[in-house]
């Protein structure tokens, strides 16, 4: 543009000067003939020339005032910034009080003090967890508003009242808290969902320990029930250790609860076992996953166990103790102690619990907290692989059913080591009344097929386990395939007849329909109900452990355990309430056939022979089950499982 306006400047001063530069040339030609004399007229006008074009000069003048203002730099003008809207939330996640130090507060927080004019309402409210509400309950429901503006505190609280109960040893419980913005034009939501945990501050008076002077055995320690997560008995950490808790009778599974802060270091150890105890304890986090786990802590005979772990969350954690010896449990005990710290000493350091590779896409699912939701027409290829270095493995599954709807789940694709077995159960995990199971398809064929047609909107548990006990080591053998379909009845379409009427002129006389007769009653056979059913044989499953079949002539002691047990829940191990009491087991001297020991089992379905002297080899036989094994010297364990049969669906 500059360059252009001088351009122009100059074509008009060329053009307004032209008479001059004319008589220019007219003075240079008279003068050439004398060297100074042209000299200096040609000096003359050309300054002649260059002050007599004021024009020159004015365009001139006009070119520099513009370049001049063309180089300052521009004027920038301030732009106002855009005013954000300030955020309105809790000011945690989670919050805890103790029920008898209610009421709870709860606070609430804005990023930035509005505007005046520009109030920010949020509402708060209640939502039940796990806690009840009400005056008879566990809190008060509560809900209101909070207003912030320009000339209140960027933070404010509502509280919640929190009824003291009496009930010893309760659960954590929640209670969780809802934010809603009722101005969506001042201010943004921010978190608007937390969870408010109230602790149990009630403690049972510890139970007297028993003495030998007292004569009085241990079987079932305060704590029990505490065989599964929805059972399991609650612990504080940083509480003087509990004790008087026994694993009896063998199978025993005692579970604890214990409410953890995110990032803090938890030492859960067990102390003081008698002897005969070896406890295996285990770690859960609040999804029932499993996370550490540690059998011996110390060398040699240090049979208690201990694990550190990290919470990675504010919740409730879990633990779980089972006795890992064989011997009997009776009147043995043990003490579990949580410690809350800030920092895990060096030694020793946790065992992670090792997983193993080649468990379905639906492992861990070997419990019914944990289940695999499936759905109602799906079909998916599974195995018996367990996902940890445990055993043996068995499958929960859960569908969602409504009123009149069919399920049939079957197992199809079996290998050939593979026989599965269905149960279904309600949607608390309950048995159905009478009972839903299917071992065998047919005779010969070991698939399994189960159907359901539901009186109840809820979840359909289906349980898949296998009928054989699996090896760990081959499990990876015993693959199955899972389809469930569900169908609905046809309703059915109504019909009616349609009178014909004759043809031609005018009318006609209406058919009479003809009249269905009534059927013929049909005789009820009372046979099946009064015919008493046969005797069903009970399928038995022995476990023994593997030994070789010492030589004959040679003189040892042998020491034989063996636990009968009716298998109910369907997991391979015997449990609390599973032992078969007064079975006669009897031990012979293999050599020469000659009864070396006889006993019955006791409550837990158990019976010890300590110390049998024998020639040999010793054959262990149960007559009722009609089974025999064979040990050796030195101590042997045997479970004799007998495993659950189906009842029938109904009445023929």
């Amino acid at each position: 543009m500059c360059l252009w306006l001088l351009v122009a400047a100059l074509e008009f001063a060329r053009r307004v000067c032209k008479p001059y530069n004319r008589t220019v040339r007219v003075a240079v030609t008279a003068a050439r003939d004398a060297k100074t004399k042209r000299y200096m007229s040609k000096r003359f006008t050309r300054a002649r020339a260059w002050w007599q074009s004021p024009l020159i000069l004015l365009g001139m003048v006009v070119v520099i005032a513009y370049l001049g203002v063309t180089s300052r730099p521009p004027v920038v003008r301030a732009i106002p910034a855009q005013q954000t809207k300030p955020t309105v939330g809790f000011t945690n996640s989670t919050f805890i009080v103790a029920e008898n130090q209610g009421p709870a507060t709860v606070s609430v927080v804005i990023s930035q003090t509005p505007a005046a004019g520009e109030n920010v309402v949020v509402t708060y409210l209640t939502v039940p967890g796990t806690a009840t509400p009400g005056p008879g309950g566990d809190y008060i429901t509560s809900t209101g508003t909070l207003t912030f503006a320009s000339n209140t505190q960027n933070t404010q609280t509502f509280t919640v009242t929190i009824n003291n109960d009496t009930i010893t040893n309760e659960l954590d419980e929640t209670i969780n808290l809802i934010l809603q913005l009722q101005t969506p034009e001042t201010a943004t939501l921010g978190l608007s969902v937390a969870t408010l945990f109230i602790t149990d501050d009630d403690q049972a008076t510890a139970t007297p320990r028993p003495t030998a002077a007292t004569g009085t055995p241990i079987f079932v320690d305060p704590a029990e029930p505490n065989d599964t997560f929805e059972e399991a008995y609650q612990i504080q950490p940083d509480a003087p250790s509990t004790c008087q808790l026994t694993l009896w009778p063998p199978g025993d599974l005692d579970f604890y609860a214990f409410a953890v802060k995110n990032g803090t270091f938890y030492k859960i150890l067990t102390d003081q076992l008698s002897p005969g105890l070896d406890t295996v304890l285990k770690i859960y986090n609040q999804s029932g996953q499993p996370i550490a786990e540690n059998d011996d802590i110390g060398g040699a005979g240090q049979l208690q166990s201990q694990v550190i772990i990290q919470s990675n969350t504010t919740g409730i954690y879990y633990a779980r103790v089972v006795n890992k010896s064989p011997a009997d449990a009776a009147n043995k005990t043990y003490c579990l102690m949580i410690d809350a710290m800030d920092q895990p000493t060096p030694t020793p350091t946790p065992t992670l619990l090792p997983t193993r590779a080649g468990s379905d896409a639906c492992e861990p699912n070997g419990q019914l907290s944990l289940a695999c939701i499936f759905g109602s027409n799906q079909s998916q290829a599974f195995n018996f692989v367990p996902p940890f270095n445990q055993g043996p493995d068995q499958d929960f599954y859960r569908i969602w059913v409504k009123p009149g709807t069919t399920i049939t789940c079957e197992t199809t694709e079996l290998s050939s080591v593979t026989d599965t077995n269905i149960i279904f159960l309600g949607p608390n995990g309950e048995d159905f009344n009478p009972q839903l199971g299917n071992d065998d398809r047919a005779p010969g064929d070991k698939s399994s097929i189960l159907s359901y047609t539901s009186t109840y909107t809820g979840w359909l548990n289906v349980l898949v386990g296998p009928v054989n006990p699996v090896p760990v080591a081959q499990a990876a053998q015993f693959t199955y395939t899972l389809a469930c379909t569900s169908s609905v009845p046809p309703t059915p379409t109504p019909t009616s007849t349609v009178p014909s009427f004759g043809g031609g002129g005018g009318g006609g006389v209406p058919i009479a329909p003809t009249i269905t007769p009534f059927p013929t009653p049909t005789a009820i056979d009372l046979s099946a109900i009064l015919t008493p059913p046969p005797v069903v044989i009970p399928v038995v499953t022995i476990q023994p452990l593997p030994t070789a079949t010492p030589p004959l002539g040679s003189q040892g002691v042998s020491t034989v355990n063996v636990t009968i047990y009716y298998d109910s829940n369907f997991n391979f191990t015997p449990e609390v309430n599973e032992g078969i009491v007064d079975v006669a087991v009897a031990l012979f001297d293999n050599a020469n056939g000659r009864l070396i020991a006889f006993g019955y089992t006791n409550q837990a379905g158990v019976v010890r022979f300590d110390a049998v002297p024998s020639s040999g080899a010793v054959r262990v036989e149960v007559p009722l089950l009609n089974y025999n094994q064979i040990v050796g010297p030195g101590e042997s364990n045997i479970s004799v499982r007998v495993a659950p049969l189906p009842l029938p669906i109904g009445i023929p």
